[in-house]
């Protein structure tokens, strides 16, 4: 009875592990999508604020030589 139990239990102990395994490398696709949605939307954002700032630093430069033309 032993010699059976044993193999039994642990390919049972293996599965339930395996199981928890699957889930929590399940569980970690699904929070790399979410930082990789995340990401993506702070790429806007920096690509935005970058051009806005390059538009800034366009506007500084003519204002300078403005006052210094004038």
């Amino acid at each position: 009875m032993v010699c059976v139990a044993l193999p039994v239990l642990s390919v049972l102990l293996l599965g339930v592990c395996a199981l928890r395994v699957w889930r929590g490398l399940k569980a970690a696709r699904g929070c790399l999508k979410d930082l990789n949605a995340h990401l993506s939307g702070l790429t806007g954002e920096t690509s935005a604020l970058s051009a806005r700032l390059d538009a800034a630093a366009a506007s500084s430069r003519l204002a300078g030589r403005g006052e210094a033309g004038a």
